[in-house]
């Protein structure tokens, strides 16, 4: 999953003189996630589809998942015995005739007795041993353990959803930033255009002995100054384009067609600003995200700490092991020789039940008793987690809801004060042609417009993000929290 990174502004421009409270404004919009798109021309919901489809990050969730459920659906094989074979061949130093004469041969010498020895050859020398061991172990740990792979599964599943979701809302939070900047972009765009017919008319004037020379270089620095303001703006935006095709995984440089707008319905910001958050609270706060990957963990780890728990009980074990060999392997009459099945031989194979009890580890101070106690506390500290997420999750339900009320009522006063600014602008403008309005009165209300729509556009932006926040925060369908 990739992280929103912010762009380099070079906060020298701050201090211009006609553009320090704009571009206060303008950094609030200026950020650029590496984060991407994929479609020359989507809506917002075609591109969370596109990003759901083609987002690596989610497609390594979607691995781990595939992974926990085969743990989870073949967690019986913890049931199966152990199985091993194995084959030897061997060439003694002695074989058994070369023993047999040596001692029958001492004792014929001893007692004065004739004594004939019994042929060997150098096959006697070899021997093939086998080897098959069947064993079945029984203890509370492993059926532990089985249950340890389903709270493995849920937490892996959990995750899978938990990304999803902040895919979902970081592709919506990038989309309405991407409509933003370019909202932006076109309101530097329109004031460089202002500030360059404005230039060139007072040079006009000038030029026939109507106007003075510092008013045409008042106007022609007021133009220079807004051209780098236009560039870099253009810049972030490109930028916060590539970030976007990032997190859509799609080619660099692919064309963006954004089908949408920042506008709010006055119909949602009337529903916005009377939401009842202690109802949301109670109803919510226990299915979030978070909530439910602290659950998860404290879950694991409390079964964890039972499951060594349970290897402190005895373990039965149910063997049966077989060792035929054979000696004289590479003599053809071993194996034509009718009798040849005599020839092998058992020497240690066995049917066995076992009890196993692993004492030492209740002796105090044992490493296993210190490392159960160890699991339990961090079970415990687990559980102290779960209740500390679900008090920030409140906190941020609660933050996020004052945010969108806030958002719904300002957006009625801004966008009284921008109808305001444009409607200065114009008679300001108007009485600038006329003469009746000096050069400062037009920039100030330039300035003022300027400032107006950025202040307004930046709200619409905030209300948006919160929404998707909010969605994430909730874990729930915006139909749902919004009318439910």
């Amino acid at each position: 999953m990739k992280t929103a990174q912010f762009p380099s502004v070079d906060f020298a421009l701050i201090n211009h003189p006609y553009s320090g409270p704009m571009i206060r404004i303008f950094l609030c919009l200026g950020v650029a996630l590496t984060l991407g798109s994929s479609l020359s021309a989507l809506s917002v919901d075609e591109a969370v589809k596109q990003a759901e489809a083609h987002n690596l990050g989610l497609a390594t969730e979607d691995l781990k998942v595939a992974q926990k459920a085969d743990e989870k659906n073949f967690s019986f094989n913890r049931l199966y015995p152990t199985l091993s074979t194995s084959a030897t061949l061997l060439r003694l130093n002695a074989n058994s005739n070369q023993t047999v004469n040596a001692i029958l041969g001492a004792v014929a010498q001893r007692s004065n007795q004739p004594y004939s020895p019994s042929d060997y050859t150098e096959n006697q020398h070899w021997v093939l041993g086998t080897n098959l061991t069947l064993q079945f172990l029984w203890n509370p740990a492993v059926f532990r353990g089985i249950a340890q792979t389903m709270v493995d599964y849920e937490n892996a599943a959990l995750n899978r959803g938990a990304a999803g979701a902040k895919l979902d809302r970081d592709v919506r939070k990038t989309f309405y930033q991407l409509l933003a900047l370019h909202e932006a972009t076109g309101v530097f765009e329109s004031q460089l255009k202002v500030a360059e017919d404005r230039y060139r008319l007072a040079k006009l004037n000038f030029d026939a002995g109507l106007g003075s020379e510092i008013s045409a270089l008042q106007a022609q620095v007021s133009f220079e100054n807004r051209k780098p303001l236009l560039a870099d703006q253009k810049v972030t935006e490109d930028n916060a384009q590539a970030g976007f095709r990032l997190l859509l995984n799609l080619p660099d440089g692919s064309p963006l067609d954004l089908q949408g707008t920042l506008d709010v319905a006055s119909d949602l910001r009337k529903t916005l600003s009377s939401l009842d958050v202690e109802a949301m609270v109670k109803r919510y706060l226990d299915g979030r995200w978070d909530v439910g990957a602290a659950q998860g963990t404290a879950k694991s780890l409390r079964n964890l700490a039972q499951l060594q728990a349970d290897s402190l009980w005895p373990s039965f074990i149910l063997g049966y092991s077989a060792d035929p060999g054979v000696q004289a392997p590479l003599d053809s009459a071993t194996w034509n020789d009718s009798n040849a099945k005599n020839r092998w031989l058992q020497t240690s194979g066995a049917l066995s039940l076992t009890v196993a009890w692993k004492l030492d580890s209740f002796l105090p101070g044992s490493t296993t008793g210190v490392e159960i106690t160890g699991r339990q506390r961090q079970a415990e500290q687990a559980q102290l987690g779960v209740e500390q997420t679900r008090r920030a999750g409140e906190n941020e339900i609660r933050s996020l809801v004052g945010k969108l009320k806030k958002s719904a009522v300002s957006l009625e006063s801004l966008a009284l004060a921008l109808s305001l600014a444009q409607r200065s602008a114009k008679l300001t403008e108007a009485g600038y042609q006329a003469g009746t309005q000096s050069f400062n009165d037009a920039q100030d209300a330039d300035q003022q417009l300027q400032m107006a729509r950025l202040q307004y556009l930046n709200e619409e932006l905030a209300l948006q993000s919160n929404l998707a926040d909010l969605d994430y925060a909730l874990a729930a369908d915006r139909k749902e929290w919004l009318h439910g």
